[in-house]
C-alpha cells in the first residue's frame, strides 16, 4: 500500500531542493486565465474562462488537491469497485479530475465526458508528477 506514499515524498523532497518553477512560456491565445500551457492534443486546449484562474480558489485546493481528500476519495472508489487500495501518482492525478469534474458538472454517467480545462490539468499534474513526464491526456467516449 506505501509505493505511492513513496512516490509522493520523492516527488516533495524534489520539488524542494530543486524548486522547479513553471515554464516562463507565454499562455497560448486561447488562454483567458493565465495558467494555461499548450496541451497534446487540440480538444484539449480548453481554459477555465476566469480572469482568476479557478485553479486559485482555495475550493479547488481543498477538492482537487489535497491528498487526504484524493486518498478518501481513491478508499471509496477501490470499496465500490471492490478494487485493492492503489495510492500512485496516477491515482492520485486521475482523483483530482473526477474531483474537479464532479464539483463543476455532477454526475455525468458511463460515457459522458467533459474535458478538464488546461489550467486544471496542470495544476494536477504539477501536484502529482508522472516519475516519466508521459500522461494519458484525454479520452473521448
Amino acid at each position: 500500500m506505501g509505493r505511492g506514499s513513496l512516490d509522493f515524498a520523492k516527488n516533495l523532497v524534489g520539488m524542494a531542493s530543486a524548486s522547479p518553477q513553471p515554464p516562463l512560456v507565454p499562455s497560448p491565445e486561447w488562454c483567458k486565465c493565465n495558467q494555461c500551457r499548450l496541451m497534446e492534443n487540440e480538444s484539449e486546449n480548453v481554459c477555465c474562462s476566469r480572469i482568476n484562474c479557478i485553479t486559485k480558489l482555495n475550493v479547488f485546493g481543498n477538492i482537487c488537491l489535497d491528498r487526504d481528500v484524493l486518498e478518501v476519495c481513491i478508499k471509496s472508489r477501490c470499496d465500490f469497485r471492490a478494487d485493492d487500495f492503489d495510492f500512485s501518482m496516477e491515482s492520485f492525478r486521475k482523483a483530482g479530475y473526477r474531483q474537479y469534474v464532479m464539483w463543476r458538472f455532477g454526475k455525468l454517467g458511463r460515457g459522458n465526458r467533459r474535458v478538464v480545462p488546461s489550467c486544471v490539468v496542470w495544476a494536477i499534474r504539477d501536484s502529482f508528477p508522472s516519475a516519466t513526464g508521459r500522461y494519458m491526456g484525454f479520452k473521448s467516449s
